[in-house]
């Protein structure tokens, strides 16, 4: 399956590289940007991104059940990741919350 038409980029790409990924050692988060990087591929739209992050929870998935990598350093990527996305998901409420507050503020004449 593609997941990137921009960088022509398939899930077993992203399997491949989520392997190599996190085999070189712990500390390495493979986000999408890490994963493109590593393919020598650039996003471009960034329309892929939310199929590209699970594509690589896929990979994580299956490399935890083909015990290829430690399930310590998966597990432990895998909590990095999910604060990274409660982050951004807390950040696009404040952002919306501004946004609805100006919105309601009236506005001011200028003469």
């Amino acid at each position: 399956m593609i997941v990137c038409s921009c960088a022509v980029i398939s899930d077993r790409d992203i399997d491949v590289a989520v392997s190599e990924i996190m085999s070189t050692g712990p500390g390495i988060l493979p986000t999408p940007g890490v994963v493109f990087r590593h393919l020598n591929k650039k996003m471009n739209c960034c329309t892929c991104a939310p199929v590209t992050v699970a594509a690589i929870y896929a990979a994580m998935d299956r490399l935890a059940q083909t015990t290829r990598v430690c399930p310590f350093v998966l597990a432990e990527a895998r909590a990095k990741l999910i604060r990274i996305e409660e982050r951004r998901q807390q950040r696009q409420l404040r952002i919306n919350a501004e946004i609805a507050k100006r919105a309601r503020r009236p506005q001011r004449a200028i003469a």
